[in-house]
């Protein structure tokens, strides 16, 4: 049986339950995120202006939140420095 260094006695059972809170979330949040992806792997056009392309809806939705995300952290720049 494996033991971590510096301790007598390891069990995964204890090491799971040590586990701070946030990685909880962050391990619901990847649940959640492939759950999502996998269920929506339907392709879906999508057109803005001239421009047209076929992608997966998950990937179609990703590209628009990193855009928003973008968005929302260079307007909040602009804001800070009037300040």
């Amino acid at each position: 049986m494996a033991s971590a260094p510096g301790d007598g006695s390891w069990s995964f059972g204890k090491w799971i339950s040590e586990l701070p809170r946030r990685a909880w979330v962050a391990l619901a949040l990847l649940v959640l995120g492939v759950s999502f992806i996998a269920q929506n792997r339907v392709p879906v056009r999508v057109r803005w202006l001239v421009f047209g392309v076929t992608w997966p809806l998950w990937l179609a939705l990703l590209v628009m939140l990193v855009v928003g995300v973008l968005i929302g952290v260079l307007v909040r720049r602009r804001s800070a420095r009037r300040r």
